[in-house]
C-alpha cells in the first residue's frame, strides 16, 4: 500500500465507523464509505486483544497482503478493517477467502 492510499487521522477513522456501513465475519469487521478519489484509502485496526505486538504486527502485514491483491486501484472507497479476537495467524488461507468473500460483497453492494 502507498502512503496516499492510507487512512491515518482519527477523525477520518470515526466519521467512517460513524456512517454504520459495514460488512461482519468471524475474523474481521470492514467499515466502507463511497470516497471523492479516484482510488481506495485503507485503515487498520488490531486490538490489544489478539495478542502481543509482534501477533497484531504479523495480523497487519498479511492484510496488508490481502488488501493489495483483492482491492482494484480503480475501486473509490474508505475502507477500515477491523480485525476481531478470533483472527488466527496460522490460518492465512482460510483468512484469505474470508477477506475475498466480504470484498466481494462490498463490490455487489456498491455496484447496485
Amino acid at each position: 500500500m502507498k502512503k496516499e492510499f492510507v487512512i491515518k487521522k482519527y477523525q477520518e477513522y470515526q466519521e467512517i465507523i460513524k456512517k454504520r456501513k459495514f460488512k461482519k465475519s468471524s475474523s474481521f469487521t470492514i467499515y466502507y464509505q463511497l470516497s471523492e478519489n479516484p482510488f481506495p484509502r485503507v485503515g487498520l485496526l488490531v486490538g490489544k486483544k489478539n495478542g502481543i505486538a509482534v501477533i497484531r504486527n504479523k495480523i497487519k502485514r498479511q492484510v496488508r497482503v490481502f488488501v493489495d491483491k483483492y482491492i482494484d486501484d480503480d475501486l473509490n472507497l474508505n475502507l477500515i478493517i477491523a480485525m476481531t479476537k478470533n483472527y488466527d495467524v496460522s490460518k492465512f488461507n482460510e483468512n484469505e477467502e474470508e477477506f475475498k468473500k466480504l470484498i466481494n460483497s462490498i463490490k455487489g453492494d456498491i455496484n447496485e
